[in-house]
């Protein structure tokens, strides 16, 4: 029997493919990391409580949609839903309209002290959580908004808004001023270039910082649990109840809940991935 010979140029086509390959093979892998997690939680929300806790663990099993319908049927669900989306959407609404402005302001108008207020808002985002919470606390207390949404819009709008600022200043300062001083030339006024000009080609980058802003305000647990109670707690709130349970931790019933706490951002971020990643690459060209 004679061996199979590889053809010179099938040779060559190899050696050119194998980098290739090692790159899909490694983002395959990163991909594999970063959903085993969540594919995780999501089989343990189709198990029973004895199925949870079989062992060995169960990779085959007859999934139920029990955990789902427990979560949905609580009471308190359903509203700690709606504070989530009310308080997330609110904050990212008003860092969105007093942030963009801003930013316009920092990119195209010339004032004194703009580096210096540019830098504070910059600072006052590195600050630690823990550092404010005590603050606002004491401040929307004196207020009298105290475990109210308008509080938490509040605070998470001053943790989103140094966002706004910094990227959509490096956006505003891509788009040519040529545009600009056409529309000038033309009569238009400085608003309405904003209005209409600028605010349609900064789309990108308002998508992707607003869902950014949407995922710190969605995720926050630190600042809901303080300022809120129990007839304006937010799904994190909620989530960590299951696990102070008497009977125990509800794997089942926690992962649905996670689930459920996941999908609304997951199928934003899905559905706006184009305008997410054009706003970013866009936003990290200048600092």
């Amino acid at each position: 029997m004679h061996a199979t010979r590889m053809s010179p140029d099938l040779i060559v086509r190899l050696r050119r493919a194998l980098p290739y390959i090692g790159i899909y093979a490694g983002i395959l892998a990163l991909i594999a990391i970063f959903l085993f997690p969540i594919l995780w939680i999501f089989g343990l929300s189709l198990k029973t409580r004895l199925q949870t806790f079989a062992s060995p663990p169960l990779f085959f099993w007859q999934p139920t949609w029990e955990n789902y319908e427990a979560v949905l049927a609580t009471a308190s669900f359903l509203p700690a839903l709606w504070h989530s989306l009310l308080t997330a959407g609110g904050a990212v609404l008003l860092s969105l309209v007093v942030g963009t402005p801003a930013a316009y302001a920092m990119a195209r108008v010339s004032f004194r002290g703009k580096a210096t207020i540019y830098y504070a808002l910059l600072m006052m985002r590195m600050l630690p959580a823990i550092a404010v919470l005590i603050p606002m606390f004491m401040l929307f207390s004196s207020l009298g908004l105290q475990n109210t949404t308008i509080s938490l819009v509040l605070a998470y709008t001053t943790f989103g808004l140094p966002l706004v600022v910094w990227v959509m200043r490096s956006f505003f300062e891509e788009i040519p001023h040529e545009i600009e001083e056409s529309a000038t030339i033309d009569g238009a006024s400085r608003w309405a270039i904003f209005l209409y000009i600028v605010l349609p080609l900064s789309r990108p980058g308002m998508m992707a910082i607003g869902i950014l802003c949407l995922l710190l305000a969605w995720n926050d647990f630190l600042f809901a649990a303080v300022l809120t109670n129990n007839a304006t707690q937010t799904l994190p709130v909620l989530l960590a109840s299951y696990s102070t349970a008497d009977s125990g931790v509800d794997w089942g019933q926690l992962s649905a809940a996670g689930m459920l706490v996941v999908a609304p951002v997951l199928i934003i971020a899905v559905m706006a991935q184009r305008h997410l990643l054009a706003g970013l690459s866009a936003g990290a060209v200048k600092g």
